[in-house]
């Protein structure tokens, strides 16, 4: 006999999946539309010699800030490394070798989750079918 609460859990788990999804995409547009901002903003100061002001605001003060980030360290991109790596250094290019022994040994993590997919349920009795 399956838990009655079972029902209840999902509900909820299927609500706060929606909020979560809704939310990601307002913090998505709300990220969009106060980076336009900071552009026009930035763009003004620049405009008018005044990239080093201190604007005052209820919150604090902003100013103009150099931020540095750095690139995405990918597969690709420790390949590229490497290769240039051996180029300069001299000798025998092992980055294939590396890159196989990474991939290799990589490893992951698994987890139990939840997936919904969007097909109605089959017709029938009501019970789930058994995992395939």
């Amino acid at each position: 006999m399956a838990d009655p609460g079972i029902g209840t859990y999902v509900r909820y788990w299927l609500h706060y999946g929606n909020l979560a999804s809704s939310f990601f995409k307002q913090y998505g547009s709300a990220r969009k539309v106060r980076d336009d901002y900071e552009k026009q903003v930035i763009q003004s100061l620049q405009t008018n010699g005044m990239e080093k002001a201190i604007i005052q605001t209820h919150q604090g003060t902003i100013r103009v800030a150099e931020k540095r980030e750095p690139n995405p360290l990918t597969l690709a991109k420790i390949e590229e490394l490497l290769h240039a790596y051996y180029r300069q250094r001299g000798g025998k290019d092992e980055t294939v070798d590396i890159l196989s022994f990474i991939r290799a040994n990589r490893g992951y993590t698994t987890a139990k989750t939840l997936r919904q997919s969007a097909t109605p349920p089959p017709a029938g009795n009501g019970r789930a079918l058994p995992p395939t």
